[in-house]
């Protein structure tokens, strides 16, 4: 019986870049660099600017909070990636990883007390994601349309500069795929932009148009990988008695501006002072849009501060129960239980290849 052409493609396109199977642990990103602050004058004056949005820098102090939003989130969003490192290729005599990910978005509603998922309500794909440089189009063609038929997307980008150590090209491999989920959280968040949502990360990644910087989002960032405030105000961050928040402070990105700030969800005692405490960003055209009067903003960042907590996550077992909001661990489940299982994927994939 006649190979099925697409697969015949595949293997020949496998036994040319002398394809090798690969089946590593689940590939973990790579913690992102601090950001250092820039200690000349003229620097720390914006920054000092920039956290002067509510209070004078100077006059900053924990904010106790309470009320009741305007505008109370009905929307929660998150996306994840399951990856494996499945292959590795070879291109122009250089070792090239290539990556095999399960990725998607998903937002739940809430309505009448209840999370529940719209039909549309999720995005769902399976990419393999490879750097191109060197590989000509028709032979990237042709790998598209075999995976086609299993079922999986080819993602490719080039890179400006190919590093001969193999873990960097991985990482730069992997970050296709995480584009591609950032890309469903968007569809996900764009699907229903007037209905005010949660968005799991960092808000500023997913404002790139002008219509979005007036969506009632608000992001919630778990992980406080770059520091946004000087020495002089570490203190106060991690003085914050559980829901109280800072000031708010305009946080400046290429396609749109925040206006950001730290609340404390949970106790820190006998734990890190940075337990508990996650940044929270809305954008700030809709912020003052919404609310002119600047005592009626700063009243309902506090309110939502509160409003948030009261949905914080009190499962022990969970291990970022601290710094999560309970209905986003529903998304990560329901989201998780829908993802293909990545080892299955890998073995058909591997089949395909004939490797």
């Amino acid at each position: 019986m006649a190979e099925h052409a697409p697969h015949a493609d595949l293997r020949e396109l496998a036994r040319r870049y002398d394809a090798r199977p690969l089946d590593d642990r689940p590939y973990e990103p790579l913690p992102l660099a601090d950001q250092a602050i820039e200690q000349d004058e003229e620097a720390m004056k914006a920054r000092l600017r920039q956290l002067s949005y509510e209070l004078p820098a100077s006059e900053w102090r924990p904010i106790s909070c309470g009320g009741q939003p305007a505008d109370p989130p009905r929307r929660f969003i998150d996306g994840s990636v399951f990856s494996r490192s499945v292959a590795v290729l070879s291109v122009e005599g250089r070792r090239r990883p290539a990556v095999l990910a399960c990725l998607g978005a998903l937002a739940l509603h809430l309505e009448a007390g209840r999370l529940v998922r719209p039909g549309e309500g999720f995005r769902l794909r399976t990419v393999l994601c490879l750097l191109s440089n060197g590989m000509p189009q028709e032979d990237l063609r042709r790998m598209a349309d075999g995976l086609a038929s299993v079922g999986i997307e080819l993602v490719i980008s080039e890179t400006a500069e190919l590093a001969a150590d193999f873990e960097v090209l991985r990482r730069r491999t992997w970050d296709l795929a995480k584009e591609r989920m950032e890309e469903a959280e968007k569809e996900v968040l764009f699907a229903a932009p007037d209905i005010p949502a949660v968005v799991d990360g960092l808000l500023e990644r997913r404002l790139v148009t002008v219509a979005s910087q007036a969506m009632p989002a608000v992001g919630v960032v778990k992980r406080q990988m770059r520091r946004y405030l000087p020495d002089s105000h570490l203190n106060l961050l991690y003085d914050l008695a559980p829901n109280q928040r800072t000031p708010a402070f305009l946080l400046e990105t290429e396609h749109a501006t925040v206006v950001s700030w730290y609340l404390r969800l949970s106790a820190a005692d006998g734990l890190s002072p940075g337990y508990g405490i996650v940044r929270l960003a809305v954008p700030q055209d809709y912020l003052e849009r919404r609310f002119p009067a600047p005592e009626e903003r700063w009243a309902q960042l506090s309110a939502l501060s509160d409003w948030l907590r009261a949905l914080r996550c009190r499962e022990g077992s969970y291990p970022r129960a601290g710094v999560s909001l309970e209905p986003i661990v529903r998304v990560e489940d329901e989201l998780h239980a829908l993802l293909p299982d990545i080892r299955q994927v890998a073995a058909r994939l591997h089949r395909a290849l004939g490797i």
